[in-house]
């Protein structure tokens, strides 16, 4: 059973030296073992912390687990990808902007996200009990963003078979660079995920992405 945790938006919380220690500890533990096999007794040791803090800080085990997580997604201190899909004037705008924000976020260099990704594929290969948090918390809000935006395009509901499938296919395209990378690396290795090369595969998933989108509204108007 999951509990809630204790909430972590105060400046307080926020600043509090021992939780950024435990989140920091956590995310290398979470990626060397997994959730599963990670300790909370390990994780207080490399953290420096007394075992009751994350109790006290996240309520248990799958509390922290999300916080680490959460802090991976953010610490690029960029604005969620749904966030900056909003400022888009058009369907096509926001779906460029939201490809463009969630590519830089899995291929930032920004500490942490080398963590981020080794639990992710974890979690992947092994779902554990907190995943279900894990969708509803972090990658649910941005899922529904963008269904929403590919619903306008499609003139189809966001709970369409043919808006999600769609979803999912963008979706893809910009998961393979993130979690293919060292296949990527072999196949490709002139690729290097500069800022401008992120630019250009960015623009690339949107504008394929839309072809075959305006191509599937036509086909599939009459349904």
């Amino acid at each position: 059973m999951i509990t809630e945790p204790q909430s972590a938006g105060t400046p307080v919380e926020q600043s509090d030296p021992t939780r950024a220690r435990l989140i920091e500890a956590a995310g290398q533990v979470f990626a060397e073992h997994g959730y599963q096999a990670a300790t909370i007794r390990d994780i207080c040791t490399r953290a420096g912390a007394n075992v009751a803090a994350v109790n006290y800080h996240f309520r248990d085990k799958a509390g922290l687990y999300v916080a680490v997580l959460k802090n991976s997604m953010s610490a690029s201190g960029q604005p969620e990808p749904k966030d900056i899909a909003a400022a888009g004037g058009t369907p096509e705008a926001s779906l460029r902007l939201m490809i463009g924000a969630m590519l830089r976020r899995m291929n930032s260099n920004v500490t942490g996200r080398t963590c981020h990704m080794r639990i992710m594929v974890h979690e992947m290969a092994q779902p554990t009990e907190a995943f279900p948090r894990v969708v509803e918390e972090i990658i649910g809000p941005n899922y529904l963003a963008m269904r929403h935006i590919l619903s306008k395009l499609l003139d189809k509901p966001a709970d369409h078979d043919l808006t999600r499938l769609c979803a999912h296919s963008v979706i893809g395209q910009v998961v393979h660079y993130a979690h293919a990378g060292p296949v990527i690396a072999l196949l490709w290795p002139d690729l290097k995920m500069t800022p401008e090369r992120l630019d250009a595969v960015a623009a690339h998933i949107s504008e394929f992405s839309l072809q075959a989108i305006q191509h599937l509204k036509e086909t599939h108007s009459h349904e």
